[in-house]
């Protein structure tokens, strides 16, 4: 038996669900029909026709779909929406005589992994369009949280040269994140306290603060690559750039501090000790806003132990930071080149006392393998990282979400490229604009 979507029949959602890209999702999932949407329910539940009130049994979210309604409802928001999402991608549609239908079925999942998040990085080449189409693909493949990482495109008050002329406004970057809420993620936002001080990437010689005012080259070493964390007016700069960054992407409970590849400490004791000092000042200042840092880690792994892997520092600098460093900290540990076998650089992380992340990038097999690193040593979870890559890796981020949700999809050859194509037309129609369609604006090549 089935359940037909009626248009005349109220939907029934919460009131935080009370966003455009909502009911934009379902009219995106039934070919632009419109439905009557009514958003004033205080619970964390949505309802159609008559419905069967059904218990979550432990779980977080719970579909029943009956052949007279539809129930979903979550241990929170997040979980309800994610929910929502399993509800829309079990629309089918009777081409016979246009009518939009839904199995019956009872479904309770609890997801295993449960942070699960995508970073992304907002370069000058990064439309804010296409960053919400991300965004958008992740709530489809259930992601919990995004990182938001602004490289010269965000319009801080603290210091205007920290963002080219360009760059973003605070109200441009809100809309972006209201969006995320009302889709059920929380928006982690970014900045690097240490290394990546010039917000560019060191292949391409910019800097955003010193190509506009080279007088401020007091607050940098290395020749504007790191922060000089020594001085008191940078320590200033970056609390009011956290401010900043913290009001405008809303509540939550972390804050990445970046923090790798910054060379010049890695094998240097009294820089490890300078930072081990300013790292904690920073955690305790958080922790003060209610929110946890998160650190990368290769400027804490000794590449005397761990060949072959990303590690940045000598034994001497690894021990002083793991040993020194507030153990409310989140290592991310990103190992890019790692395929066949768990990633043996989270594990000292893990004797130290630190919850750890897993961050693949653009390969398959490294996602499905950071995947099985978390559920093996059991770690906080998987942020999946996009850098410059972002349009050609849209397929592995989608992939990378809904691998942390059920690595069994694995065996679903494809599921690894063309099933994104499916969520990238779901999340944001293109309308007929071949500029809009997909992931690419151009056709690119070589391959299928």
């Amino acid at each position: 038996m089935s359940y037909i979507l009626d248009t005349e029949s109220k939907i029934n959602m919460p009131k935080k669900a009370q966003h455009p890209a909502v009911e934009e999702f379902f009219s995106n999932y039934t070919y632009g029909t419109k439905w009557s949407l009514c958003f004033d329910s205080s619970d964390n539940c949505i309802t159609i026709g008559e419905y069967t009130k059904t218990e979550l049994e432990g779980a977080e979210y719970v579909l029943n779909i009956t052949k007279s309604g539809i129930y979903i409802a979550g241990c929170d928001y997040t979980a309800l929406m994610h929910g929502f999402m399993t509800f829309l991608e079990k629309i089918k549609y009777n081409e016979k005589d246009e009518s939009f239908y839904l199995e019956e079925c009872l479904i309770r999942e609890n997801i295993e992994i449960k942070f699960r998040s995508t970073h992304f990085c907002i370069f000058p080449e990064a439309k804010l369009d296409f960053l919400r189409k991300c965004i958008r693909s992740c709530a489809i493949v259930k992601n919990t949280h995004i990182v938001l990482e602004f490289w010269g495109m965000f319009k801080f008050d603290c210091l205007k040269e920290l963002g080219w002329p360009f760059a973003y406004s605070k109200e441009q970057i809100k809309e972006v994140v209201d969006e995320a809420n009302a889709l059920g993620i929380e928006v982690i936002p970014m900045f690097n306290h240490l290394g990546h001080a010039s917000s560019c990437r060191g292949i391409n010689g910019k800097h955003v603060v010193l190509d506009q005012n080279p007088r401020y080259e007091y607050l940098f070493e290395s020749y504007g690559w790191v922060w000089d964390i020594k001085r008191e007016d940078v320590k200033q700069l970056h609390r009011n750039i956290r401010k900043e960054l913290i009001e405008v992407c809303g509540e939550g409970k972390y804050f990445h501090l970046g923090c790798d590849e910054a060379y010049s400490y890695g094998h240097n004791t009294q820089k490890a000790e300078e930072l081990a000092c300013y790292l904690n000042e920073v955690s305790k200042e958080l922790k003060q806003m209610g929110r946890q840092g998160i650190l990368w880690h290769d400027m804490m792994l000794s590449n005397d132990s761990f060949k072959g892997y990303i590690a940045n520092a000598s034994q001497e600098v690894s021990d002083i930071l793991t040993e020194k460093l507030d153990k409310d900290f989140i290592i991310a540990v990103w190992q890019y080149s790692f395929v066949g076998e768990t990633w043996k650089s989270v594990q000292p992380f893990i004797d130290r006392g630190f919850k750890v992340l897993c961050c693949p990038w653009d390969k398959f097999d490294n996602i499905v393998d950071a995947v099985k690193t978390v559920k093996e040593k059991n770690t906080l979870g998987i942020m999946h990282t996009t850098w410059h890559t972002l349009y050609r890796g849209f397929s592995k981020m989608v992939f990378a979400g809904q691998v942390a949700c059920d690595l069994s999809i694995v065996s679903d050859v494809d599921r690894y490229d063309f099933y994104a194509h499916r969520v990238a037309r779901k999340a944001m129609p293109s309308h007929g604009n071949y500029g809009n369609s997909g992931w690419s604006e151009i056709m690119v090549g070589p391959g299928l």
